[in-house]
């Protein structure tokens, strides 16, 4: 007996029947094959049997059904695609359950695997320029997530063939993205908590206020629902737990933490082991790093090689960005790093951690500094160009602060910052970095100086 047999009869009407058919089988179709707002086809089973195949795991069983489930959805049998889509899935969740190498699990876990504890950074900042650093570094994500978000997962050669070189924003930015949705949800924890709030904590947040969300998000969060609570859900039927939803989301730690690199990575990884593990945490690690040694001025690439000594040696994310910064120095020029990049990590997912640090990389080196530079040359190299042009304007805002990013950049964004998160859909960004500071200035304490 089912739940279903004690509730109330329902008529089913034809009409009822056939308007539930309609939605099973188009919900089918879009689990095989949808578009993307950037007008990129995505694979969603074939992208998970990819992740999979990324993460060292045999999918031989997997891809053999990929052709029969390929041949239901050209013949619209989206009856039998749900079996073969079933089939799939349990491959994948065979080989998740057999990964006995899922990376660390606590923070201390991590912390294990660095030749060094974390430390702070010498330095100090007065109160106003902390304030002008956090705007900048919100409105320079927002500024690089809209010029990225209409080419979202295109290839290099698909936004040279269609804008040539790009010098401004592509169509009229939109500051709503879900890069940026996340980090309201800290700030709420913190809020709500404190400081010393907890993974699970913070992924309840995620219940309650993200109406939908993608990919690795989306697993956990269906994953919390059901009951399962960080680190598991990460794990647990989540094969895109190395992709780039945590890197994506890792400013807001280091705007928290000026000169604590070590009080951010503890941070990030409470809020990246929702998601996912390994090296898709390694990347929100370093991301918060970089912002948080940021506000101490540091040239870039010395910036980038402090943030790597918080990422764990033997990892294949700090081989990445290690590999990729050694070919900005040899190359000297984006065109012959990317074909390294395409070369070397093109058979990664274009929503990956690997390829997309690598051009937040090449951005921040071979810009030398300048915003517009730093943000085209990672627009241009192509893959989730939203994430990765948001990473590089996220910094590139903390390093110049709100005054110094050019008019011809920020003027566009407006004043008003604006996300889908329930509860917190419009604010301003002076409120919203007013916000992060209050809380900045409570965790790093006399960093911070009213002067």
């Amino acid at each position: 007996m089912t739940f279903s047999s004690f509730s109330p009869k329902r008529s089913r009407t034809s009409e009822v029947y056939m308007d539930q058919l309609k939605k099973r089988r188009d919900d089918a179709a879009n689990m095989w094959e949808t578009t993307s707002l950037s007008g990129v086809k995505v694979y969603p089973m074939r992208a998970a049997v990819q992740a999979m195949i990324n993460q060292g795991r045999n999918m031989d069983t997997a891809l053999a059904f990929l052709p029969h489930a390929e041949k239901c959805y050209k013949e619209g049998d989206q009856d039998k695609l749900l079996v073969w889509i079933a089939r799939i899935n349990k491959e994948i969740h065979l080989a998740l359950e057999e990964d006995n190498d899922g990376g660390p699990t606590s923070f201390s876990d991590m912390v294990a695997l660095l030749p060094q504890p974390p430390k702070a950074i010498p330095g100090t900042i007065t109160d106003l320029e902390y304030l002008d650093r956090v705007k900048g570094g919100w409105v320079g994500k927002c500024i690089g997530t809209a010029l990225g978000d209409p080419v979202e997962g295109w290839t290099s050669e698909m936004i040279r063939s269609r804008y040539g070189t790009v010098t401004d924003y592509l169509v009229p930015p939109k500051v709503e993205n879900d890069d940026t949705a996340y980090p309201i949800l800290v700030l709420h924890a913190l809020d709500e908590y404190g400081p010393s709030f907890t993974s699970e904590q913070l992924a309840l947040e995620w219940v309650e206020h993200l109406p939908y969300a993608f990919t690795a998000e989306m697993s956990a969060l269906e994953n919390v629902k059901a009951g399962i609570m960080p680190p598991e859900s990460g794990r647990f039927r989540n094969p895109c737990s190395e992709w780039i939803g945590a890197q994506m989301r890792g400013e807001i730690h280091g705007f928290l933490t000026p000169f604590r690199p070590d009080l951010a990575i503890e941070f990030a990884f409470r809020d990246a082991i929702i998601s996912h593990r390994r090296e898709g945490i390694y990347g929100e690690v370093f991301c918060s790093a970089l912002i948080s040694i940021a506000f101490s001025g540091q040239p870039i690439e010395e910036t980038l090689r402090l943030a790597l000594a918080f990422v764990p040696p033997e990892s294949r994310f700090r081989e990445v960005v290690e590999r990729t910064m050694r070919w900005c120095n040899e190359l000297g020029e984006w065109e012959g790093v990317l074909a390294k990049i395409e070369q070397e990590l093109g058979h990664y997912h274009w929503i990956h951690t690997f390829p997309n640090i690598a051009t937040v990389v090449t951005g921040l080196l071979l810009g030398e500094g300048d915003f517009e530079k730093s943000l085209t040359t990672t627009l241009m190299c192509g893959f989730d160009t939203d994430c990765s042009a948001g990473q590089v304007g996220g910094l590139l805002g903390t390093i110049l602060g709100y005054e110094r990013i050019p008019d011809k950049w920020k003027e566009p964004v407006g004043e008003e910052f604006e996300s889908y998160v329930i509860g917190f859909e419009k604010m301003s960004f002076a409120k919203l970095s007013e916000w992060t500071a209050q809380w900045g200035k409570k965790i790093v304490g006399p960093i911070i100086q009213n002067t």
